[in-house]
C-alpha cells in the first residue's frame, strides 16, 4: 500500500489511547492482528496506520476515529482512589473494564445533564458534607428523615426497595448507575471530581441487599467528598472506609430501631448473643440489609460476640454468598433500565416524545440498537 493511503496520526495519541484501557502492545497484537513489528512502527511514530488498522484500533481501544485523530492526547479526569482490601501489588492495576465502566459512568453523567438541561430540568446541588471526625450518628438520622426513608419499608418486593432507596438518593443530585464490574472484587465506587457526584454499584451476581448497602456506603464517601473504587471489606484498615461502612449500617439500620425490635429484646432478655440463622434472615429482612450487616450491627450494640461475627464472617464473606442462585439470562431492556436507571431512560424516552431528539439520537442516549427501543419503553412504562 502506498504512504499516501495511509492515515496521518499523532503517535502519541494512540500510546495514550492503549494506556488508557491499561493494556500492553502484546495485548493489541492478540487483539487485532496486527503484527508487533508494525505496531511499533506506528506507536514509534516511524509509519502511520492505514484506515482499516485506526477502526481495529478504535474498536479495541473503545474510542472513536475522532478522538485518535486528534492533534494531542485529550487530558482526562484519572480514576477513583483504589480503596480495595487486596494485596499491595494490585492496588491501582485494573482490568480494562474496569476503566471502561468508570469511564461509561463518566459519559453517562454528561448525558444526563444534558436530557435534565434540555428539559429545562434543574440539577440541586448535593448540600450534604462530613468529616471523619462526624458524628454518624446525627448524619444518618437528618438524611433519613430529609429522604424519609421509613417509607421504603412499606414496600415488599426487595427489587422494588432497591430501586426506591436509588431514586431517593438521586433526589439529592446524584448519578447512580448499575454497572457491569465483573472484575478487581469491586463492589462499587464514587466519584466526587464531576460536575455532580456519581456513584456506581455492581449489577449483576450481587443480592439487592448487598446492592443497597453499597449504595450508602458510596453515599458515604460523597459525603465525606472522598470518591474511591471499593470492595466493601468489613475487615478494612482504613479510618475512611470504615467510616462509610459504619455510616451506610447506620442510616439502614438505626440502632433504636435495631434495640426496639422484638427479636433483639427476646435475645437480650435470654442474654444469648449467638444468632440463629433465621432470626438473622427476619432481621435482615426487615432491615433491607444482608445477614453480614445485620450481624455486625449486633456486635457494635454488644449483642453478640466477636467470635461469632468472625466465625459468620469467614462463610458469608465468599464471593459466592452474595450471587444470585439463578441468574438470569440476557435481557438488554431490563440491563438498559437498571443501568442507567429508570430516571434517565424516562428523561431520554421525553425528549423523543417531544420531537427534542431523533430516533438515532434515542438510540445513542439508550446505547442500544433500534431494534430494542420497543422493548425497553414497555418494560420501562410496566411499573
Amino acid at each position: 500500500m502506498l504512504e499516501k493511503d495511509k492515515i496521518p496520526v499523532n503517535n502519541k495519541v494512540l500510546i495514550w489511547a492503549r494506556d488508557s484501557i491499561a493494556q500492553s502492545r502484546n495485548y493489541v497484537v492478540e487483539k487485532t492482528g496486527i503484527n508487533l513489528r508494525r505496531l511499533n512502527q506506528i506507536e514509534n511514530g516511524e509509519k502511520h496506520p492505514d484506515l482499516d488498522e485506526l477502526k481495529i484500533l478504535s474498536k479495541t481501544y473503545k474510542r472513536t476515529l475522532a478522538v485518535l485523530l486528534l492533534h494531542e492526547p485529550p487530558k482526562e479526569k484519572p480514576l477513583p482512589k483504589d480503596r480495595r482490601t487486596l494485596d499491595s501489588k494490585e492496588l491501582g492495576n485494573f482490568h480494562e473494564k474496569t476503566i471502561l465502566a468508570i469511564r461509561k459512568a463518566r459519559a453517562f453523567t454528561q448525558s444526563l445533564i444534558e436530557l435534565k438541561t434540555d428539559a429545562g430540568i434543574s440539577i440541586p446541588k448535593f448540600r450534604y458534607s462530613a468529616t471523619p471526625e462526624s458524628d454518624i450518628s446525627r448524619i444518618a438520622q437528618k438524611m433519613r428523615l430529609d429522604l424519609n426513608l421509613s417509607e421504603v419499608r412499606e414496600l415488599e418486593n426487595i427489587n422494588d426497595i432497591l430501586d426506591a432507596y436509588i431514586e431517593k438518593v438521586e433526589s439529592l443530585g446524584i448519578a447512580i448507575f448499575q454497572m457491569s464490574l465483573t472484575q478487581d472484587n469491586l463492589r462499587g465506587f464514587s466519584i466526587v471530581d464531576e460536575e455532580i457526584p456519581i456513584i456506581g454499584i455492581k449489577r449483576g451476581g450481587e443480592k439487592a441487599t448487598s446492592k443497597i448497602f453499597t449504595l450508602f456506603h458510596e453515599v458515604g464517601h460523597i459525603l465525606l467528598n472522598t470518591g474511591g473504587l471499593c470492595d466493601l471489606s468489613i475487615n478494612t484498615t482504613s479510618e475512611i472506609e470504615k467510616w462509610c461502612n459504619a455510616f451506610a449500617a447506620e442510616i439502614l439500620i438505626p440502632p433504636i430501631d435495631l434495640l426496639s425490635n422484638h427479636l433483639v429484646n427476646k435475645y437480650q432478655l435470654e442474654e444469648n448473643k449467638i444468632w440463629a440463622k433465621k432470626d438473622l434472615i427476619e432481621l435482615s429482612s426487615y432491615f433491607h440489609v444482608g445477614p453480614l450487616a445485620i450481624l455486625r450491627s449486633l456486635l457494635t450494640n454488644n449483642l453478640t460476640t466477636t467470635k461469632y461475627y468472625n466465625e459468620k464472617h469467614l462463610i458469608w464473606n465468599k464471593p459466592t454468598f452474595s450471587r444470585s442462585k439463578n441468574p438470569e439470562g440476557r435481557n438488554i431492556a431490563k440491563e438498559t433500565i437498571k443501568e442507567k436507571g429508570r430516571n434517565y431512560i424516562f428523561l431520554a424516552f421525553s425528549a423523543y416524545d417531544k420531537n427534542r431528539i431523533d430516533i438515532k439520537d434515542l438510540s445513542d442516549f439508550l446505547g442500544i440498537k433500534l431494534s430494542y427501543i420497543p422493548k425497553t419503553r414497555e418494560l420501562l412504562n410496566s411499573r
